[in-house]
Formats: C-alpha cells, sequence, structure tokens
C-alpha cells in the first residue's frame, strides 16, 4: 500500500513537473511595455517638476527639496533612463526635426501635461507665502521610505526587468523624455487659430499643441485623441504640413 502511495504521488509530481516545463513563458508585449515607459517618464517629468517648485521657495524647504530629489534621483535613474530609451525607440516613426533637434510631438505633450499636474496639485501661485511652505513640506514628506521608488507603482513595477534590459550608457534623465526637448509652455502664435480651426472637424478629441512661436517661425502639432496626427512648420503664416 505504501510503495502504490509513493508510486502515485511520484507520477503526480512528474506530470505537474511536465506541465509546468510546456507551459509558454509569459511575455510583455511592446503595447504594454511602451505603456509603461510613458507612465514612468510622466512621473518623471511630475516629480522634477515638484522639486524644482518648492526648491524655489528657498529656506530649509528648498533644503529638503534638493535632498529628496537626490534619493528620489538615486532610486529611479536606471528605470527612468531604460523607460527614455525604449520610449525613444517606440516614438522613432512619430518624430521629426526642427531647429535641429529631434522631437515628437506626443513626447512634448506628456512633459507638459505632467508639468501641469505637478504645478496644479502644488497650487503655489494661489497661497499665502506661509502656506507655500506648509504645502511642500506636506508634499515632500510623502515621497520617503517605500514610496520613493518608480517600481511601488503596480502600473510600473510588472514592466521594470524588461525594460532595463534597454538601459544605455547614458544615465542622464534630467531632460527625460528627450524627445521632448526640454519643451515649456509657449504662447499660442498667430497662426495658432486658423490651424486649430481648421483641424477641429477633421476627428474626434482634435487638439493642437503649440511647439514653437517666435515669429515669424512657428510650429505645430495636430492631435486626434492622443495621437499626434501631423505636423505644421510655418513661416510668415505659411504653413508645411509633415503627416505622422
Amino acid at each position: 500500500m505504501i510503495n502504490k502511495r509513493y508510486f502515485s504521488l511520484a507520477a503526480l509530481g512528474a506530470v505537474l513537473i511536465s506541465g509546468c516545463a510546456n507551459q509558454t513563458p509569459i511575455t510583455t508585449d511592446a503595447n504594454s511595455l511602451e505603456k509603461a515607459a510613458t507612465h514612468i517618464l510622466s512621473e518623471a517629468v511630475y516629480f522634477s517638476t515638484l522639486f524644482s517648485n518648492c526648491a524655489a521657495l528657498g529656506g530649509d524647504t528648498e533644503l529638503d527639496a534638493i535632498d529628496i530629489q537626490q534619493n528620489w534621483i538615486n532610486a529611479n535613474a536606471k528605470l527612468v533612463a531604460a523607460a527614455d530609451s525604449y520610449y525613444s525607440q517606440q516614438q522613432a516613426n512619430r518624430t521629426f526635426s526642427y531647429k535641429g533637434q529631434t522631437l515628437a510631438p506626443e513626447a512634448i505633450r506628456l512633459a507638459l501635461d505632467a508639468r501641469a499636474r505637478a504645478t496644479n496639485e502644488l497650487a503655489l501661485a494661489q497661497r499665502s507665502p506661509v502656506n507655500k511652505q506648509k504645502t511642500c513640506q506636506f508634499r515632500l514628506a510623502q515621497i520617503s521610505g517605500n514610496r520613493l521608488p518608480l517600481t511601488s507603482d503596480p502600473l510600473i513595477a510588472p514592466y521594470q526587468a524588461e525594460l532595463l534590459t534597454h538601459l544605455p550608457l547614458d544615465l542622464n534623465i534630467a531632460d527625460a523624455p528627450q524627445l521632448a526637448g526640454g519643451i515649456s509652455d509657449i504662447n499660442k502664435g498667430a497662426t495658432y487659430f486658423t490651424i486649430a480651426k481648421a483641424h477641429e472637424p477633421s476627428c474626434t478629441a482634435a487638439y493642437t499643441l503649440t511647439i514653437a512661436n517666435q515669429w515669424p517661425n512657428e510650429a505645430y502639432a495636430n492631435f486626434c485623441g492622443a495621437n499626434a496626427v501631423e505636423i505644421l512648420t510655418c513661416e510668415w503664416g505659411k504653413c508645411e504640413t509633415k503627416k505622422l
């Protein structure tokens, strides 16, 4: 009886091992990986904006912001650099060259939206000097311990290992995402309203992004939802269009 039981358990174990060995390994599709990389870059710009806005207040708040930012960079630099590298690869066919820079409209919009998210959250412009300090001190105190690494986010953690296989030699993440070119909010140029009005009926959730406004030179990107569909570079109000 003992021998039969032993044989049955052994046979069951062999079946289970065989079943595990024959399972297809789980792989991450490119779309999911790009979404994770995009989310990482959005968070990187968001936190960078929080730190810089709070550091601008000076005093102890500035020192705290600088110190916590360094801790954040130490915890996340490799993952942000890898995400930026992978994101740049995926955006390669949706870029354009402007003033010697390779830019991607979706990367620019990503960075602008993340900066706005941080700025609106702090709302420092609407606060008294004392409340500005308190707001930053409260927010900075939350960025510590197990909240410091981006991998504490369940939308990021499953993709860490695969993204790190795209880690570049250069770990400079100050300008991530690189394809945003460091572009900040820019006032709408003289040609903006003509372009936006013409684009508006072409698709649902039409949106026109200002990329450059140094008259007589302007640059815009038209979006349908989250996707950039064309670039317009203008001189003296005359524009050339590049489809994406």
